[in-house]
């Protein structure tokens, strides 16, 4: 090319060439900050909608949820895919709509905003009624969620709501989140957590129907590795941890887990097994909360050996608690209970064990 030869393009007004990006495609448009600064520039503006919102925290629901339902690709007018809400001069929120269905939003807080302060953390995601998918709007599959805090977690989790569809979750720069519940019964596949220092509970309630013999729990397995306080079900254990464990991760342990709330429709001597199967794996467990719900999901396979082999025979030395409650039909079980664990652990004290089992 002509370096001295005047550049159409770069002389064209602002206005004519957000006009002109609009009608290319997301993956050929993205490029456009790599042109020069200046297209650094135009690109920025093209992300954004015409008018920044301003209002409340509340707000920040349907604002989002409007700019998300109404986008269409096809249409110049609605093809914009960066939002962004201004709730007052110390925080906003980005929203940005990214290819293959992936939401990113992002929440914004001034250098002088107050320390983080702590909060627990409850997302249902409602995918048992997904809506109907039409050719407008962004159907989010997969949803990254950065900085979201005390004052903004209640409005993100009303959101999600609304994201049916939703199979992959990330979740970072959540500085002051100590607990996070995570209710989904079929389609969430993946889950990342990353920069969460204060994060000391991950509870996750699916139903088994959302995993099969294809799906890789590996990645789960790490995300729970460093917990120190977990609650599971028996049939998780026995259905997805077990054979991971099994067949490819045998030196797998939780070592940093203090505190065990397992929950079981029954403490018979099979159950019992799985139970002291995944105990093995705990080495520094001191306090174990045993819940018998009948009502509780109960696997249909038909079981094998609970146990690990020899590999997994280790004793437990840090165990001081183990407290019992659910069914009174369950007390005649309560001996096989304390035997079976005093098979593993070797302590230099009694160990404290209690019961409260109600009436059916």
């Amino acid at each position: 090319m002509d370096e001295h030869k005047p550049d159409i393009l770069s002389s064209l007004p602002l206005e004519l060439l957000l006009r002109i990006i609009s009608f290319l495609p997301f993956e050929s448009a993205r490029l456009i900050p790599f042109v020069s600064t200046r297209y650094r520039s135009v690109w920025n503006q093209a992300l954004l909608v015409a008018n920044s919102r301003n209002g409340s925290i509340e707000d920040i629901f349907h604002a989002v949820l409007r700019f998300i339902n109404n986008f269409d690709e096809h249409d110049p007018s609605k093809n914009t895919r960066k939002h962004e809400f201004h709730v007052d001069k110390s925080t906003f929120v980005s929203t940005i709509l990214a290819p293959h269905n992936v939401l990113h939003m992002r929440f914004f807080f001034s250098d002088g905003f107050k320390e983080e302060e702590s909060f627990c953390w409850r997302l249902e995601i409602n995918d048992q009624m997904p809506r109907s998918v039409d050719s407008s709007g962004f159907l989010v599959k997969t949803l990254c969620l950065d900085s979201v805090n005390s004052l903004t977690h209640e409005v993100v989790s009303s959101m999600v709501l609304d994201f049916s569809l939703l199979e992959n979750l990330k979740i970072c720069g959540c500085k002051g989140v100590t607990s996070l519940t995570i209710d989904s019964q079929t389609n969430l596949l993946h889950l990342s957590i990353s920069d969460c220092p204060k994060l000391r509970y991950l509870g996750i309630r699916s139903g088994p129907c959302v995993y099969n013999n294809a799906l890789d729990i590996g990645p789960l397995l790490l995300i729970i590795k460093n917990s120190q306080a977990l609650t599971i079900c028996r049939w998780m254990f026995e259905e997805l941890f077990k054979p991971c464990i099994s067949s490819s991760w045998r030196s797998f342990q939780f070592y940093k887990l203090h505190e065990l709330r397992w929950i079981d429709n029954s403490m018979n001597q099979e159950n019992i097994n799985f139970l002291i199967s995944f105990l093995k794996l705990c080495p520094s467990i001191e306090r174990l909360f045993i819940t018998i719900d009948l009502n509780t999901y109960s696997s249909k396979r038909v079981s094998v050996d609970a146990d690990h082999g020899s590999e997994q025979a280790r004793v437990l030395r840090n165990l001081k608690l183990v407290k019992l409650e659910g069914s009174k039909s369950e007390d005649e079980n309560h001996d096989q209970l304390i035997l079976a664990l005093q098979q593993i652990v070797q302590i230099d004290q009694p160990l404290l064990v209690l019961s409260s089992f109600s009436r059916d």
